[in-house]
């Protein structure tokens, strides 16, 4: 018997199935960008070069998180697909494999704190950039197993269908840090103005005080159920299978990205600032089409779990369709408006200047980015994570990074050449995510996981 917040597959979905379920992943991903948008402003006033630090430091810090982060994100593709099989004993128990994985994947990561320094040398770029972004590193990777925790818990409950949970678990945390921003980065009363610090500082400590409200959720959910929290080693496979691929492909997507980066950090520190500025005000838009991708996935996993692959197309087409019409809204929004977008940053004028060429690329983009995330977003939830895999890491290497070394370096072009690079990427994962989901292959993994516990022949047949 399914216990409160369990979700059951809807007979049809459409549009309003995925706005209900994609809503609540939106105003999560919204509020992470509006922390991001509002630590960059402040950081900002630091001046140019703690700007295009904390635009390094975060790629570097998301690079050495990735592979962690999508290891973990298995969590939700076997909840999701536990859910749509009926197998809801080990949608409970999945919670706290994902708990045991994160905690120990967080201690081994935080063990990585001191190698800032040595990766900021290596990515070029000033010395004063390079000081400034090892501060905030230091601090980012310290907190990993208070980071990997919240994924863990979020991504349980978004499996099993609850995405509110997690979009007040995360509406808090940002919430949170952009009230202690000003106090950390700049001072308040007793508290030292801590700089760069504080603004690494402040995104620890309300990521674990979200970490804290979704821990209380899950326990009140599943407390007097008798499940256990042992290591279950079954489960721990099925997560570890379908989330390597995962770890694997984010972790070499970042990779590449820190080398996009670090191109535009041997162009100067203004083209690193204008792209960290514009990359805030365009993560507006993209961010939604991936939280729409996310509810796509869901969907999708739960429908191969109750062996309804219509079901899994319908989500992927009405995903499409609400991914497109507010990309490209958000795309127009980009030509005609720039320069009041870019104000707010009070940024100086060289780089303003550059930031209106990259805003331009940047709408160019927006209706293939929807079809790419709603793909991808629906090639994970089936469980079809190797060849995500395998199609994310070719375009970030093969295409990405050649097109953006070519056109700022062959063609002088600038920071408009490293973004025209991640255009064409873009447009070749949108064109073979769409081309796979419209196949057949992708249906065919069945339930992640299931010979580990052998659940059922029923299962295993509808799958």
């Amino acid at each position: 018997m399914s216990s409160p917040g369990e979700s059951q597959l809807p007979e049809r979905i459409g549009v309003p199935q995925v706005l209900g379920l994609s809503w609540p992943i939106m105003v999560s991903m919204l509020s992470f960008t509006a922390m991001i948008v509002v630590d960059s402003i402040f950081v900002a006033r630091l001046g140019t070069a703690p700007l295009a630090a904390v635009g390094m430091a975060m790629s570097v810090t998301f690079l050495v998180l990735s592979f962690a982060m999508g290891l973990l994100r298995g969590t939700r593709v076997v909840a999701a697909q536990r859910t749509g099989s009926g197998d809801i004993g080990s949608v409970r128990r999945s919670l706290w494999q994902g708990l045991w994985l994160a905690w120990v994947l967080g201690l081994a990561v935080a063990s990585l704190a001191p190698v800032g320094d040595v990766l900021f040398r290596l990515m070029g770029g000033s010395p004063e950039v390079g000081r400034y972004a090892d501060q905030y590193f230091t601090i980012r990777i310290a907190g990993a197993p208070i980071t990997f925790t919240l994924l863990a818990l979020n991504s349980w409950f978004e499996g099993r269908g609850d995405t509110r949970t997690p979009m007040v678990a995360t509406v808090l945390a940002n919430a949170l840090n952009i009230a202690l921003d000003p106090i950390f980065i700049f001072g308040w009363g007793p508290v030292p103005a801590w700089g760069i610090h504080g603004a690494a500082a402040s995104t620890v400590l309300a990521v674990g005080v979200g970490g804290l409200f979704a821990g209380w959720r899950a326990w009140r959910l599943l407390r007097g159920l008798g499940v256990s929290h042992r290591p279950d080693l079954g489960l721990m496979r099925a997560i570890v299978r379908v989330g390597l691929p995962m770890g694997v492909s984010r972790t070499l997507e970042v990779g590449a990205w820190v080398l996009f980066v670090s191109i535009l950090a041997r162009i100067g520190d203004a083209e690193l600032a204008a792209h960290v500025i514009v990359l805030r005000i365009v993560s507006v838009s993209f961010l939604p089409g991936h939280a729409i991708g996310e509810a796509s996935g869901v969907f999708v996993g739960q429908a191969v779990g109750a062996g309804r692959p219509e079901l899994a197309r319908q989500a992927w087409r009405s995903s499409v369709v609400v991914a497109i019409a507010i990309m490209t809204l958000m795309g127009f929004l980009f030509v005609l408006v720039p320069r009041p977008l870019i104000a707010v940053f009070d940024a100086a004028p060289e780089v303003v200047e550059i930031a209106i060429g990259l805003m331009a690329v940047a709408a160019a983009f927006q209706l293939a980015d929807a079809l790419a995330m709603v793909g991808i977003g629906s090639l994970t939830g089936a469980g079809d994570t190797r060849f995500v895999m395998v199609m994310s890491v070719a375009g970030g290497w093969l295409v990405q990074l050649p097109v953006a070394w070519l056109f700022v370096f062959g063609l002088d072009l600038g920071a408009v050449g490293a973004w025209l690079g991640l255009l064409f990427e873009i447009g070749v994962l949108a064109a073979i995510a769409t081309w796979r989901v419209r196949g057949s292959a992708w249906l065919e993994h069945g339930v992640a996981g299931v010979e580990d516990e052998a659940v059922g022949g029923a299962v295993a047949s509808a799958a």
